[in-house]
């Protein structure tokens, strides 16, 4: 007796194996075996680790966060829940103290209180090109009773 005989016996008068059954049962089975086969060599990939060697700092802190206070200087807006008169960036966070960190892929982030609120900045290392850090975009669970403003 065959493999084939246990998953397609033989009936009938015409004694035809294809049939809609051993079609279904056939992917079926050989769609598990493909599943395992995929976890089996995943699994195995990722056993060993690829390092990724960190990009060193070209800036140090304070070019940075100098970088960051001449953006806000120059970007504008318009209050909290855009209902004021536009104004500087700069007169909101002039009194505030920036932290800066590195963040070893070629980029820096600084973050400034404002409000009960971190506003967050991203520095690239090369370029010196400064842009926000959307924070509120990846905050699903906590929700702010405050407005913000753009900066």
């Amino acid at each position: 007796m065959s493999i084939l005989d246990y998953f397609a016996p033989r009936r009938g008068h015409s004694q035809s194996r294809l049939t809609k059954t051993l079609v279904a049962k056939i992917g079926f089975y050989s769609s598990v075996v493909s599943i395992a086969v995929f976890i089996l060599v995943s699994v195995l990939m990722d056993e060993r680790e690829i390092p990724v060697e960190p990009v060193p700092a070209i800036r140090n802190t304070v070019e940075v966060i100098n970088e960051v206070q001449l953006y806000l200087q120059a970007k504008m807006h318009t209050g909290f829940l855009n209902q004021d008169e536009s104004a500087s960036c700069w007169d909101v966070f002039e009194e505030k103290t920036f932290k800066a960190r590195y963040l070893q892929f070629g980029s820096w982030q600084i973050d400034a209180f404002y409000e009960r609120a971190r506003y967050y900045w991203r520095v690239n290392d090369m370029t010196m090109e400064v842009t926000v850090d959307d924070w509120r975009k990846r905050r699903t669970l906590l929700e702010l009773d405050q407005p913000t403003i753009q900066c």
